[in-house]
């Protein structure tokens, strides 16, 4: 920016133009003249007012009115700074000396020491970057383990959404951006804004908090349902992204009933939310981008759709056109009568097979029914009663022969045993003069000498009657030989 500025105040103005005047006479200025003339060029120069230096303290010191002063440097190279107690109170932990650090701030010049300084916004600690690598990949693996990046969970975006959540900082550069895109590709699309850190020690709880407003039913019934949800925010370094690393913020986009779209940093920058969102937009832009369709653009397809429908239609009737003059022309619409000819002399050829046919089978069903009612006359009840009758009186003649003759021969048999039985039976031995000893209370038969005793009654059995005895003496036969021989 030059000297010449319009917005320059006026006592500025008449300070360049007497520089001016005194350049053109070779002019001595006061060293609080060159102080302020460099302060006022630093300070009006925007690229130094907003400004990231990396450097190590190598001096810090709070004094008792709550701002600390501090000097940065590097290998080559110092600059003193200041932080005004103000932004102090949100450092949290204060730098140590010999710390590596990153300080936001804008690069000032003392009016009355004329020091260049830098006059400190932020300080972040530079940590091994192998730190947070080793980090996000535990984390990556822990969840990943899980199912949580798992393509099947991923949802589709509506293709033409109503209403667009967008969590990020309502201080950043990324929801102005998404305003805008919005606004310029299709105005009617409605932004609910949930504002949220988006770094910080606060920013994953914050984040977590939007996220679950953003889902939660109060929020349906007060603005309606919310198509797709876009979090994110613009670029920055490793510290300044990791909020949306973090597994509380990785796990509510994963658990997000709305369809979200993580839109953090620049194209190269990757967090854990890219991996659980339905899908991942490199920056803010482009996810006010992907979500909401250019109203232009579908207008000007809907323009070329309707000329190709217009051009198709046409065609279409062109051709039909074409065909029905074709087929008019044709002899089965000019003189359908013509054809008729060979089908009326193929309609008689048939009529008259159908005829022979018919009379083949009249005459083939008559033979049939002649053969089944003489079958049905051979097959009738007097019939078969008749023959049965016959069957059944040579049965009875035959069955008569057959019990005649097996009664004769069980005759001849029996005649046969009851001779034998009575040539058996002990009666008739009786008849001969033997007689049967047999014991009077069991009816055994006694055979032999030993069965007898003296004085044993016995019973004698005769051919005409039996006899009650005693034994009055029991011999032997060899008893018997020996006293006749005496």
């Amino acid at each position: 920016m030059g000297i010449w500025d319009e917005e320059l105040d006026k006592n500025w103005q008449d300070f360049v133009w007497r520089i001016e005047q005194e350049w053109q006479e070779e002019p001595v200025f006061t060293v609080s003249e060159i102080n302020e003339y460099v302060r006022q060029m630093l300070n009006r120069d925007e690229f130094l007012q907003r400004v990231w230096v990396r450097g190590e303290i190598s001096r810090w010191q709070v004094y008792q009115s709550g701002h600390a002063y501090f000097t940065l440097k590097d290998e080559q190279s110092q600059i003193t700074g200041v932080m005004w107690r103000e932004r102090l109170a949100y450092l949290g932990e204060m730098p140590k000396e010999g710390e590596k650090v990153r300080v936001l701030g804008s690069i000032k010049v003392t009016r009355k020491g004329g020091e260049f300084q830098i006059d400190a916004i932020k300080i972040v600690r530079e940590i091994d970057k192998g730190f947070w690598w080793r980090k996000f990949e535990e984390t990556k693996r822990k969840l990943e383990a899980e199912g949580l990046f798992a393509p099947e969970r991923k949802r589709q975006i509506p293709t033409f959404p109503q209403r667009i959540g967008v969590i990020t900082s309502p201080d950043g550069a990324a929801i102005r951006d998404i305003i805008r895109i919005v606004r310029q590709r299709h105005s009617g699309v409605e932004i609910v804004f949930f504002p949220s850190l988006v770094q910080g020690e606060d920013a994953p709880s914050s984040l977590v908090q939007a996220i679950k407003l953003a889902n939660s039913l109060e929020v349906e019934q007060r603005v309606g349902k919310i198509d797709v949800l876009i979090v994110g925010r613009g670029g920055g370094s490793v510290e300044d992204l990791w909020a949306f690393n973090e597994e509380i913020v990785v796990r509510a986009v994963a658990e997000s009933r709305i369809p979200t779209i993580s839109a953090v940093g620049h194209e190269t920058d990757f967090v854990l939310t890219d991996f659980a969102a339905d899908e991942r937009a490199p920056t803010p832009t482009a996810a006010a981008q992907r979500v909401v369709p250019d109203r232009q653009d579908w207008l000007d397809r809907l323009r070329q759709l309707e000329i190709r429908l217009r051009q198709a239609v046409r065609n279409r009737l062109r051709q039909s056109r074409e065909q029905w003059r074709r087929l008019s022309e044709r002899k089965c619409f000019t003189d359908p009568l013509s054809l008729l000819g060979d089908f009326r002399q193929e309609l008689d050829r048939v009529s008259i097979q159908i005829d022979a046919l018919a009379q083949r089978q009249i005459s083939l069903k008559r033979w049939k029914l002649l053969e089944l009612s003489n079958r049905l006359a051979h097959c009738s009840p007097q019939a078969q009663l008749v023959r049965w009758r016959e069957r059944l009186h040579r049965y009875n003649e035959a069955l008569q022969t057959a019990v005649e003759l097996a009664l004769s021969k069980c005759r001849r048999k029996l005649e046969l045993m009851v001779g034998k039985l009575e040539a058996l039976s002990p009666f008739s031995v009786l008849q001969r003069g033997y007689a049967l000893v047999r014991d009077p209370i069991s009816g055994k038969v006694l055979t032999r000498v030993k069965h007898f005793a003296v004085g044993q009654r016995a019973e004698v059995l005769l051919a005409d009657g039996k006899l009650d005895v005693t034994i009055n003496e029991v011999m032997s036969d060899d008893e018997a030989s020996d006293g006749a021989t005496q």
